[in-house]
């Protein structure tokens, strides 16, 4: 066996960023089911797998403490180590193998590990190398993030991913390079759909899932598709592995998951409700949703809040808008299909948070705002757990100057980077401790404004000279826009977009600085 253990490894993954594994987000989570992870001012945090490692890049520059983590392609490391130096966040970052990493001498405990997507992907015995690892390694309150495909939705697809599996080692697939082997894979499976499959007639869903599969990045449906190890199980099998490790069940990292009342319909939620053993009610929820994929928290050693002690850890918290204002929609998709933000319920609070140019505010701030009279403090927490889990608001922190200062060499260093490619799409946040996503073209007026342009047509004339610099273009309904008049006049609308409500929000997220703040935004919060 190679070094890869059957991984694909000759695509590198793509460039993602997870918010859920932000140790605010995992602290949220937990706090949103009353239970009380114990992690130190300045924890220790590990990734197993961290892919091209910005995840793990973005939470070290914008959080305190230490961060460590592998993945087992050197050419991912070399990537993610870029990234650290530079942020010069307090990170370290191997391409150990899990065993490799098992047996290092110099692992601390760890408050945070965090694994995302690799579960389903690796062999039987490396996972139990990993559950040994979380046992020894991660301190008493400590929180687990893992997400992973299960069952019961991708049970009417499995036999895609076999499909594709079997063309890459008996199809014409070996001369083709790995890019020409995916294409290969989902040619040859479109064409078994056309060619009279029984299959592909009786279950419809699989024929939809493999248009959505010719839409997705072939870098990361090479490694979804392509490895030698795909394990697909329950909720329950996850639960069961990990309480070896004496690991509780706490909820979803995905705030929404865990709202049956967005979620389920009247009969689910009844059903729901009359469920007592906590992994059978979760795995119900599954099958009532058909879930494919999971993103869970388990906490060593899970305590329960008290009454008060939930309420004021709320009322401790500061929250800032992540979404511009005239961003944010008024329907969510959900599981069941779109559902709508009551105006009355969900405006208030959004209008509350754009205030003083998105300056982040504390929960008892928001309950004595204008704006917000009538509203019962479990009203206003609700809201927020619904539009943070939605993306549109994020958990706010003050950041330290160590913090202001990776987050600043780290955003430099993406955009730099967004002179020449188009492979990152987010900024980090010292004020969220988390990444903030930003397209290419924004990032091109964020980086305009550091070189000193202003308004709308400097910003338009610079991007359109760094677009064409490369060779890049704009792509307007499907079709790319050759004229430079043309590409001019889309930039400068998009530059008056952005300035109206782009720029505002970056700079209360601190992402770039502004004239216009003296001190820190958090000091009306204070």
């Amino acid at each position: 066996m190679t070094w890869s253990y059957g991984y694909f490894t000759d695509l590198n993954y793509i460039h993602g960023y997870n918010r859920d594994m932000n140790p605010a987000m995992l602290c949220l989570a937990c706090l949103c089911q009353a239970i009380q992870p114990q992690l130190s001012e300045e924890p220790t945090y590990l990734e197993l797998g961290f892919g091209q490692g910005l995840s793990i890049n973005i939470h070290a520059a914008g959080s305190a403490g230490s961060y460590w983590g592998t993945d087992f392609n050197p050419a991912q490391t070399v990537e993610a180590r870029k990234l650290g130096l530079a942020s010069g966040a307090n990170l370290r970052l191997f391409d150990d193998s899990f065993e490799e990493l098992a047996s290092r001498n110099d692992l601390p405990d760890f408050d945070v590990i965090a694994l995302h997507g690799i579960w389903s992907w690796i062999s039987e015995a490396n996972q139990k190398v990993i559950t040994d690892i979380i046992r020894r390694k991660l301190r008493p309150g400590g929180i687990v993030y893992v997400s992973y495909n299960c069952l019961p939705g991708w049970a009417p697809v499995i036999p895609i991913r076999a499909l594709m599996s079997l063309y890459k080692e008996f199809g014409e697939a070996r001369m083709s390079g790995p890019l020409g082997m995916i294409e290969g894979a989902l040619q040859f499976s479109g064409e078994v759909a056309r060619a009279g499959s029984i299959y592909f007639q009786e279950n419809p869903i699989a024929g939809l899932h493999l248009e959505q599969l010719m839409k997705q990045e072939r870098a990361y449906l090479a490694h979804e598709y392509l490895n030698a190890d795909w394990h697909l199980g329950h909720f329950s099998d996850m639960a069961r592995s990990l309480g070896d490790a004496k690991l509780t069940f706490v909820g979803s990292a995905r705030l929404l998951d865990g709202m049956d009342t967005l979620q389920l319909t009247d009969e689910g939620r009844k059903l729901v409700s009359q469920i007592g053993h906590p992994i059978m009610r979760e795995t119900v929820r599954d099958y009532l949703l058909n879930r494919r994929f999971r993103s869970d928290i388990f906490v060593k050693g899970a305590r329960k809040m008290s009454g008060s002690e939930h309420r004021d850890a709320w009322h401790s918290l500061a929250f800032v808008l992540s979404t511009p204002l005239a961003d944010i929609p008024k329907k969510i998709p959900l599981g069941r299909g779109e559902v709508e933000l009551p105006a009355d319920k969900y405006d208030p609070i959004l209008e509350a948070l754009s205030d003083d140019k998105y300056r982040p505010k504390g929960v008892d701030e928001l309950l004595k705002h204008p704006k917000l009279r009538g509203f019962k403090p479990q009203d206003v927490v609700d809201a927020l757990m619904v539009l943070t889990g939605a993306g549109f608001t994020a958990p706010a922190q003050e950041p330290s100057k160590k913090v202001l200062e990776q987050c600043k060499a780290l955003n430099g260093h993406i955009l730099d980077r967004a002179r020449v490619s188009l492979d990152l799409h987010h900024m980090a946040s010292p004020v969220t401790g988390g990444g903030i996503s930003l397209p290419h073209i924004a990032q091109l007026f964020v980086l305009a404004m550091r070189d000193g342009k202003t308004g709308p047509d400097a910003l338009a004339n610079h991007v359109w000279e760094l677009l064409d610099g490369i060779s890049e273009r704009l792509v307007k309904d499907g079709e790319r826009i050759e004229s430079k008049d043309e590409s001019l006049k889309e930039l400068r609308g998009s530059a008056v977009k952005f300035l109206k409500f782009g720029r505002p929000l970056l700079e209360a997220l601190q992402i770039i600085e502004s004239a216009d703040i003296s001190g820190s935004p958090f000091e009306a919060y204070q």
